[in-house]
């Protein structure tokens, strides 16, 4: 009778202790949350050689227009092509080189950078500051700035979901 007491509690106390495992569903894609029209509401220079990386607002001097109208950029697909348009008119700060494109992430399912190739310019890369989906309200972007191959500061960009 001890015996079966003994199993049956340790069954008990096996069953007890299992976890439920439940489906949140499918993940969402990342190429879906980073297609939209995005306005730039932000941009920072950070100082990466600096121990408490200090950071100053740039926002004043992006434009040579008074008015101070930040670039937008849109990414979508037209016939299985990844394109991105961005208005850089009166721009004293220009990160894209041209107003047209074409872009891809480096791991469609786990990206961390945006690859750009502009219309006759040079490709480049951009590292995403924080996860995209397509609930996600903020893009961030990092650009980074090296010499003599060390790197020395960051703009990092903050665009908004229109």
């Amino acid at each position: 009778m001890k015996k079966a007491i003994i199993i049956i509690s340790i069954f008990i106390s096996f069953t007890a202790c299992k976890k439920e495992i439940k489906d949140i569903g499918t993940p969402s894609s990342k190429v879906d949350g980073l297609q939209s029209s995005w306005k730039l509401i932000s941009c920072s220079m950070v100082d990466e050689l600096s121990l408490i990386k200090e950071s100053v607002k740039m926002g004043d001097f992006f434009t040579k227009n008074p008015v101070n109208v930040l670039p937008n950029i849109k990414f979508e697909t037209l016939a299985g092509i990844r394109k991105y348009s961005v208005d850089t008119n009166n721009l004293l700060i220009n990160f894209f080189q041209r107003p047209t494109g074409t872009w891809n992430f480096d791991s469609d399912e786990f990206p961390t950078l945006i690859q750009f190739v502009p219309d006759g310019g040079v490709a480049f890369e951009l590292p995403l500051g924080s996860p995209i989906r397509t609930i996600d309200p903020v893009l961030r972007l990092r650009k980074p700035i090296y010499c003599k191959g060390e790197l020395k500061f960051s703009y990092v960009l903050e665009f908004e979901r229109k």
